[in-house]
């Protein structure tokens, strides 16, 4: 099997990576890119996996560039996806995603950087247990769907950036989500929450639908050379979201704190990079248990944007810890379509670890290194000057199957 994590809004790629355009490397035979001009892109995909069957989506992108105006004018980016699948009870559709993003890098002439992002998606999502220490159960096939649950969310993030000093800047912005859950009543998770140890039956908390707001606060040092795809340079970051919570509608009240620090070295030519991500992630308070997978909007040990190979919601707990290593080797540089393209063949190395709670629960984390790792290589193919296409395989020792990925924008 070829395990697939497709377009999770809250996954395509790290928020605050966004997909800006670098500076063209047309010559002086095509003149037009030195003036101003939109920059689209748009390409139609296919995919899936026995886990979320099969089907189609998008990504796309427009940008308004101009020479002077770094990194453009405003960015439009958006990108859909939408499985089925076939089953004894007939045609499911288990995943939908859809997510537009406007990005203004000067509002109105100043220093400020303003995104607007509102995004819908829908999904089965996994649940083995709690703990880095989580058993993958084989269950009934006749009960394919015992470990999932379903949760639909749309989601409307507003954020504001500005400079400090130079490289330093200040992040603010808020988020509202709505979560619409259902649990099965014979499901792994409605199981555990009925008859679960007491540790487990409090992380899991409530499972009914409900409201988040966010107030979101970060810091970023960013001395990268582009943002698209970054040849050296350093790109670090320090968010905090808080959930005031403490009423029916938006009832939990927790806070999550990431550190994101990135680096990208030349080796000996722009054309090889050596990239290394490390993230340390923790949560605090009465934190909603599927965001217990998650670290900084994302699936952490697993998924597209996390510890390649594993599924995306195979761990949960508080206190995580990965990284990442992609040596970036652009082999191929042609023109497509009145576009410049650059094609990269990536090996790539993802680690990682969490704890289900603040305190010790070797019953649910275990007693050892517990690393969960990932090993494999892909493909990046950047057209134009804002749009990078990545698809990796990656084998996590871990687990039974490859992890394939199909995503717009670098990693990190």
């Amino acid at each position: 099997m070829l395990a697939s994590d497709p377009l999770n809004s809250a996954s395509h790629a790290d928020k605050d990576e966004i997909r800006a355009p670098i500076t063209e490397t047309g010559d002086s035979s095509h003149p037009d890119e030195e003036l101003e001009h939109s920059d689209f892109n748009v390409l139609p995909i296919a995919g899936g996996s026995t886990d979320l069957g099969v089907g189609g989506g998008f990504f796309a992108g427009l940008a308004r560039v101009k020479p002077g105006a770094d990194p453009f004018l405003w960015n439009i980016d958006s990108s859909g996806l939408i499985t089925f699948k076939l089953d004894k009870q007939g045609v499911s559709v288990p995943y939908v995603d859809i997510y537009a993003r406007l990005t203004v890098p000067r509002l109105f002439g100043a220093p400020i950087r303003l995104e607007l992002r509102p995004s819908y998606t829908s999904e089965l999502i996994d649940y083995f247990g709690m703990g880095n220490a989580a058993p993958r159960r084989v269950f009934d096939p006749t009960q394919a769907n015992h470990n999932k649950y379903q949760r639909g969310h749309p989601q409307f993030d507003v954020d504001l950036r500005t400079r400090l000093v130079d490289h330093l800047s200040l992040r603010v912005g808020f988020r509202y989500i709505y979560n619409a859950i259902r649990v099965p009543a014979d499901s792994e998770l409605a199981e555990e929450q009925r008859a679960g140890s007491d540790e487990v039956k409090r992380l899991i908390g409530e499972t009914a639908s409900h409201s988040v707001f966010l107030a979101k606060y970060g810091l970023a040092w960013d001395t990268r050379d582009q943002e698209t795809s970054a040849h050296h340079g350093t790109f670090d970051t320090l968010d905090l979201k808080l959930s005031p919570g403490g009423t029916p509608a938006f009832p939990y009240r927790y806070g999550e704190a990431t550190l994101n620090l990135r680096a990208f070295l030349s080796l000996g030519t722009p054309r090889v990079v050596l990239a290394v991500r490390v993230v340390g992630d923790c949560m605090f308070g009465q934190v909603p248990f599927y965001e217990l997978a998650r670290f900084d909007d994302t699936f952490a040990l697993g998924g597209t944007a996390g510890v390649r190979g594993i599924p995306a919601q195979r761990y949960y707990g508080k206190l995580k810890v990965l990284g990442n290593v992609e040596l970036r080797l652009e082999a191929l540089s042609f023109r497509a379509f009145g576009k410049p393209m650059t094609l990269a063949v990536v090996p790539l190395f993802d680690a990682g670890r969490l704890w289900a709670d603040w305190h010790a629960q070797p019953e649910l984390d275990g007693r050892g290194l517990g690393i969960k790792y990932g090993v494999g290589g892909g493909l990046r193919l950047q057209s134009g000057s804002a749009f990078v296409i990545r698809v990796d395989v990656v084998d996590a020792p871990v687990e039974p199957a490859l992890g394939g990925y199909l995503a717009a924008g670098q990693m990190f």
